[in-house]
């Protein structure tokens, strides 16, 4: 199974050499030392869906990083985990609306670490998994509509139309069905439900 893509961003080389040491082993980590560097990193192809940022760095601050993700489209789903030393409940507030989904303080214990990062994990998961829902909802509403207009009523008079073009069409819209919606394969579509849709068709217009 593909581990987990996750960006640190972290200035302080001891604090990023341990962060290291918790998560390679579980995550493919790629690490930056600078704010600027993160967001970089956070807007490429298939960046990294976890991050985990230092409150102070050079370049942007992790909060002007969490800012910056939440409001472009196509980094806004990634979850962001500030890291820091701050720890009065004042700048925990204050890290959470800028736009973080997490608040560890340093120093930190790596299993705590590890159990925050695994539930960014699992909200990345879902987030994934309704996308891909998303999608596979947008694909059969699309073959729903070009089912419609296939639809063989003439839009002028109402009557059936049942020519040669429009059986091609049809036939086309079978072949290219994804298999799961379909029960044969194109061939046996063209050779055992086309015949049958035209057979009714035929009945309906010869009653």
């Amino acid at each position: 199974m593909t581990s987990v893509k996750l960006l640190i961003a972290e200035d302080d080389v001891f604090f990023r050499r341990l962060l290291e040491q918790t998560l390679i082993p579980q995550y493919d980590v790629l690490s930056v030392h600078d704010g600027l560097e993160a967001w970089t990193v956070l807007r490429q192809p298939d960046a990294p869906q976890i991050a985990i940022l230092d409150w102070i760095m050079p370049g942007l601050s992790g909060p002007q990083v969490c800012q910056n993700v939440r409001q472009s489209p196509a980094t806004c789903s990634t979850y962001l985990i500030i890291l820091t030393a701050k720890n009065s409940p004042a700048d925990v507030a204050a890290g959470l609306r800028l736009g973080a989904d997490d608040y560890v303080t340093k120093p930190f214990a790596p299993e705590v670490l590890r159990a925050r990062v695994r539930t960014g994990e699992r909200v990345v998961t879902l987030h994934n998994e309704l996308a891909a829902r998303d999608l596979l909802l947008e694909e059969a509403q699309a073959r729903e509509k070009r089912f419609e207009q296939l639809m063989p009523a003439c839009p002028a008079c109402g009557q059936l139309r049942l020519d040669d073009t429009y059986w091609r069409q049809i036939e086309d819209y079978i072949q290219h069905l994804p298999s799961p919606s379909v029960g044969t394969c194109p061939t046996c579509s063209r050779q055992v439900a086309l015949p049958q849709f035209q057979l009714s068709a035929s009945s309906a217009t010869n009653p």
